[in-house]
Protein backbone atom coordinates (compact mmCIF):
# COMPACT_ATOMS: atom_id res chain seq x y z
CA UNK A 1 0.00 0.00 0.00
CA UNK A 2 1.28 3.36 -1.16
CA UNK A 3 0.91 6.37 1.54
CA UNK A 4 1.62 9.81 0.60
CA UNK A 5 2.52 11.06 3.73
CA UNK A 6 4.90 8.50 4.24
CA UNK A 7 6.66 9.07 0.93
CA UNK A 8 6.73 12.78 1.95
CA UNK A 9 7.97 11.41 5.63
CA UNK A 10 10.83 9.73 4.12
CA UNK A 11 12.37 12.05 2.29
CA UNK A 12 14.27 12.55 5.09
CA UNK A 13 16.60 9.85 4.34
CA UNK A 14 19.43 8.42 6.70
CA UNK A 15 22.32 5.74 6.07
CA UNK A 16 20.30 2.75 7.74
CA UNK A 17 23.79 0.88 7.88
CA UNK A 18 25.49 3.32 10.33
CA UNK A 19 27.57 5.45 8.08
CA UNK A 20 25.86 8.69 9.97
CA UNK A 21 25.39 9.81 6.09
CA UNK A 22 21.64 11.80 5.64
CA UNK A 23 20.52 13.27 3.24
CA UNK A 24 17.01 15.65 2.52
CA UNK A 25 15.37 14.67 -0.27
CA UNK A 26 12.78 17.13 -0.58
CA UNK A 27 15.84 19.74 -2.24
CA UNK A 28 16.74 17.55 -4.80
CA UNK A 29 14.72 17.65 -8.33
CA UNK A 30 14.91 13.82 -8.86
CA UNK A 31 13.21 13.28 -5.93
CA UNK A 32 10.70 15.82 -6.45
CA UNK A 33 9.95 14.66 -9.85
CA UNK A 34 9.16 11.06 -8.87
CA UNK A 35 7.17 12.18 -5.87
CA UNK A 36 4.82 14.27 -8.02
CA UNK A 37 4.95 11.37 -10.82
CA UNK A 38 4.16 8.10 -8.10
CA UNK A 39 0.94 10.55 -6.90
CA UNK A 40 0.13 11.64 -9.62
CA UNK A 41 0.09 15.45 -8.11
CA UNK A 42 1.04 18.26 -10.37
CA UNK A 43 3.04 21.19 -8.84
CA UNK A 44 5.90 23.14 -10.18
CA UNK A 45 9.45 22.20 -10.60
CA UNK A 46 12.05 22.84 -9.26
CA UNK A 47 11.24 24.03 -6.00
CA UNK A 48 12.85 27.64 -4.85
CA UNK A 49 14.31 27.14 -1.16
CA UNK A 50 11.23 29.09 0.07
CA UNK A 51 8.97 26.29 -0.55
CA UNK A 52 11.63 23.49 0.82
CA UNK A 53 12.33 25.43 3.65
CA UNK A 54 7.92 25.41 4.23
CA UNK A 55 8.21 21.48 3.21
CA UNK A 56 10.89 21.08 5.47
CA UNK A 57 9.12 22.75 8.55
CA UNK A 58 5.83 20.66 7.91
CA UNK A 59 7.50 17.12 7.39
CA UNK A 60 9.34 18.03 10.58
CA UNK A 61 5.79 18.90 12.06
CA UNK A 62 4.04 15.75 11.03
CA UNK A 63 7.12 13.36 11.96
CA UNK A 64 6.82 14.64 15.72
CA UNK A 65 3.44 14.03 15.36
CA UNK A 66 3.80 10.79 14.33
CA UNK A 67 6.39 9.81 16.85
CA UNK A 68 3.85 10.64 19.44
CA UNK A 69 1.34 8.21 17.90
CA UNK A 70 3.34 5.66 17.82
CA UNK A 71 5.22 5.78 21.35
CA UNK A 72 1.35 5.37 21.93
CA UNK A 73 0.50 8.95 23.37
CA UNK A 74 -2.68 11.10 22.77
CA UNK A 75 -2.39 14.16 20.43
CA UNK A 76 -3.06 17.24 21.72
CA UNK A 77 -5.72 19.69 20.19
CA UNK A 78 -3.17 22.67 19.57
CA UNK A 79 -1.00 20.04 18.05
CA UNK A 80 -3.41 19.02 14.96
CA UNK A 81 -4.00 22.28 14.17
CA UNK A 82 -1.06 23.28 12.05
CA UNK A 83 -2.62 20.05 10.20
CA UNK A 84 -5.95 21.24 9.83
CA UNK A 85 -4.43 24.27 8.64
CA UNK A 86 -2.73 23.30 5.92
CA UNK A 87 -5.93 21.05 5.00
CA UNK A 88 -8.01 24.30 4.88
CA UNK A 89 -5.65 26.23 2.82
CA UNK A 90 -6.55 23.60 -0.39
CA UNK A 91 -10.18 22.80 -0.07
CA UNK A 92 -10.53 19.56 -2.29
CA UNK A 93 -13.39 17.57 -3.87
CA UNK A 94 -13.24 14.39 -5.52
CA UNK A 95 -14.96 13.85 -9.23
CA UNK A 96 -16.19 10.90 -10.62
CA UNK A 97 -14.58 10.07 -14.19
CA UNK A 98 -14.79 7.48 -16.76
CA UNK A 99 -12.28 4.22 -15.82
CA UNK A 100 -9.51 3.22 -17.96
CA UNK A 101 -11.73 -0.28 -19.34
CA UNK A 102 -15.51 0.45 -21.17
CA UNK A 103 -18.24 0.50 -17.97
CA UNK A 104 -15.97 1.56 -14.98
CA UNK A 105 -15.39 4.64 -13.35
CA UNK A 106 -12.57 6.36 -11.51
CA UNK A 107 -12.08 9.12 -8.75
CA UNK A 108 -10.23 12.29 -9.50
CA UNK A 109 -9.16 14.92 -6.72
CA UNK A 110 -10.04 18.16 -7.89
CA UNK A 111 -9.15 21.97 -5.91
CA UNK A 112 -9.28 25.37 -6.76
CA UNK A 113 -5.92 25.84 -5.78
CA UNK A 114 -2.62 24.03 -6.96
CA UNK A 115 1.09 23.50 -6.77
CA UNK A 116 2.24 23.21 -3.98
CA UNK A 117 -0.26 24.07 -1.25
CA UNK A 118 -2.66 21.46 -3.11
CA UNK A 119 0.43 19.05 -2.49
CA UNK A 120 0.97 19.68 0.87
CA UNK A 121 -3.03 19.38 1.70
CA UNK A 122 -2.89 15.81 0.32
CA UNK A 123 -0.78 15.37 2.17
CA UNK A 124 -1.82 16.51 5.11
CA UNK A 125 -4.86 14.62 4.43
CA UNK A 126 -3.28 11.05 4.06
CA UNK A 127 -1.63 11.87 7.03
CA UNK A 128 -5.42 12.17 8.91
CA UNK A 129 -6.14 9.04 6.73
CA UNK A 130 -3.24 7.73 8.12
CA UNK A 131 -4.85 8.54 12.13
CA UNK A 132 -7.84 6.75 11.60
CA UNK A 133 -8.42 3.76 14.22
CA UNK A 134 -8.06 1.08 11.66
CA UNK A 135 -4.62 2.37 10.50
CA UNK A 136 -3.28 3.39 13.65
CA UNK A 137 -1.85 0.67 15.44
CA UNK A 138 0.02 -0.26 11.68
CA UNK A 139 2.35 2.67 11.58
CA UNK A 140 6.11 1.60 12.40
CA UNK A 141 9.07 3.36 12.71
CA UNK A 142 12.76 0.94 11.78
CA UNK A 143 13.86 -0.19 14.85
CA UNK A 144 17.19 0.29 13.80
CA UNK A 145 18.32 3.59 15.08
CA UNK A 146 20.67 4.72 11.85
CA UNK A 147 17.31 4.16 9.76
CA UNK A 148 14.11 5.57 11.40
CA UNK A 149 12.39 4.62 8.07
CA UNK A 150 8.42 5.76 8.47
CA UNK A 151 6.70 2.69 6.98
CA UNK A 152 3.07 0.98 7.25
CA UNK A 153 2.63 -2.81 8.38
CA UNK A 154 0.72 -4.70 6.44
CA UNK A 155 1.67 -7.92 8.28
CA UNK A 156 -0.96 -10.11 9.54
CA UNK A 157 -0.26 -9.70 13.45
CA UNK A 158 1.06 -6.28 13.38
CA UNK A 159 4.68 -7.19 14.75
CA UNK A 160 6.93 -6.11 12.27
CA UNK A 161 10.04 -4.15 13.48
CA UNK A 162 12.14 -2.92 10.61
CA UNK A 163 10.97 -1.44 7.41
CA UNK A 164 12.69 -3.90 5.15
CA UNK A 165 13.54 -7.45 6.95
CA UNK A 166 16.23 -7.97 4.24
CA UNK A 167 18.58 -4.72 4.92
CA UNK A 168 17.77 -3.41 8.14
CA UNK A 169 16.06 -6.62 10.01
CA UNK A 170 19.48 -8.69 8.99
CA UNK A 171 21.42 -6.04 9.88
CA UNK A 172 19.76 -5.69 13.75
CA UNK A 173 20.07 -9.15 14.26
CA UNK A 174 24.04 -9.39 13.07
CA UNK A 175 24.23 -6.95 15.42
CA UNK A 176 22.74 -8.51 18.47
CA UNK A 177 24.61 -11.69 17.41
CA UNK A 178 28.01 -10.01 17.63
CA UNK A 179 27.29 -8.36 20.82
CA UNK A 180 25.83 -11.66 22.54
CA UNK A 181 28.85 -12.96 20.96
CA UNK A 182 31.44 -10.29 22.81
CA UNK A 183 29.41 -10.43 25.93
CA UNK A 184 30.55 -14.07 26.24
CA UNK A 185 34.15 -13.46 25.80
Amino acid sequence: MQWLCIDFLNSDWRDWRGTGRKENRLAKREWQEWFLQEHQLQAPLPLDEETVAVLVQFREYMRMLLEKVVSGEALLQEELEQLNETLAKAPFYVRVVPGEEEATYAQEWHSAIEGWPLVMARIAGSFATLLLPSHLERIKICDNEDCCWVFYDESRNRVRRWCDDKMCGNLMKVRRFRERQKEKK
